[in-house]
């Protein structure tokens, strides 16, 4: 669906691109009491039952959504592997917001694609 798109791989190199964001993680300021791995596990799951919300989807295109986002959720903890166990900065919350609202633009513009 979306993980195999140049759309995609452009926001992993996106991510990528921000790791400097996630590199320090000692002098930078922790306001928050869960951790990364949390705060994107919500973030995408919040924005994959919007989709669903949205969009009159089947019962096959639910599971490849589902699916799509599993492989979403391994590319993140893969590049971010290291830190997603700390307690992310305002900043970092912030990135991640703005990642996962790409991420379901992608969402968005396949199945839009897919209805005309």
């Amino acid at each position: 669906m979306i993980v195999e798109t140049d759309g995609y791989i452009e926001l992993i190199q996106y991510l990528t691109g921000q790791l400097p964001l996630f590199s320090d993680q000692s002098a930078q300021e922790k306001t928050a009491d869960y951790t990364l791995r949390d705060l994107m596990e919500e973030k995408l799951s919040m924005s994959m039952m919007a989709v669903f919300e949205q969009n009159e989807l089947s019962q096959e295109q639910r599971l490849d959504i589902v699916r799509e986002t599993d492989a979403i959720v391994y590319d993140l903890e893969e590049v971010l592997s290291k830190v997603l166990d700390t307690h992310p900065t305002p900043e970092q919350e912030a990135f991640i917001d703005e990642f996962v609202g790409l991420v379901k633009n992608l969402f968005d513009e396949h199945l839009r694609e897919y209805r005309v």
